[in-house]
């Protein structure tokens, strides 16, 4: 799978890509165009955008400035959440949930905000960074959705989807 991020005018700024190995481990690259510094020609390399980096779905907050925000973690949970909040912008960070604090949460200043943590030690860590980050970014408010008794280690948006969840 892949995403692309894109700045407030739908303009490219870089790739994450998902790949989901044999092992059942997932690995996430993204990819992001740099300058040659010996060339000057534009290359696309395996690499992090610099700090802060963009939301995703930045063109989405810029577009619709008066709907409420949800916060994920990861784009897979961002696009299953938009399917289950589609009256809402959705929104994650890049780089997973050790990398919010290298992220520009300034888009979310003036909005109310919900953060659907993962159902795990990480999503709860990411939860309470991003909760902090949104209020330090003048958000008008900060929700936190509760994570759901009995769901397996990590469950998210997407378990969610595909459990048959739907906007109701």
């Amino acid at each position: 799978m892949h995403w692309e991020y894109l700045d407030e005018n739908r303009k490219l700024i870089f790739y994450v890509f998902r790949f989901d190995l044999s092992d059942g481990i997932k690995e996430i690259l993204p990819l992001t165009l740099w300058q040659n510094k010996k060339t000057g020609a534009l290359e696309w390399r395996w690499k992090a955008y610099p700090a802060p980096r963009p939301l995703y779905n930045l063109h989405c907050l810029a577009g619709h400035p008066d709907r409420p925000v949800v916060v994920v973690e990861g784009e897979k949970a961002a696009d299953a959440a938009a399917k289950l909040f589609p009256d809402h912008v959705i929104t994650t960070s890049p780089g997973g949930c050790q990398a919010a604090g290298k992220t520009d949460w300034m888009p979310l200043k003036g909005r109310d905000v919900i953060v659907w943590p993962d159902a795990d030690d990480p999503g709860i860590k990411y939860r309470d960074d991003v909760a902090r980050l949104a209020h330090a970014a003048g958000a008008a408010s900060v929700k936190i959705l509760s994570i759901r008794e009995g769901k397996p280690t990590g469950w998210d948006a997407a378990d969610a989807l595909a459990e048959g969840w739907t906007p109701e």
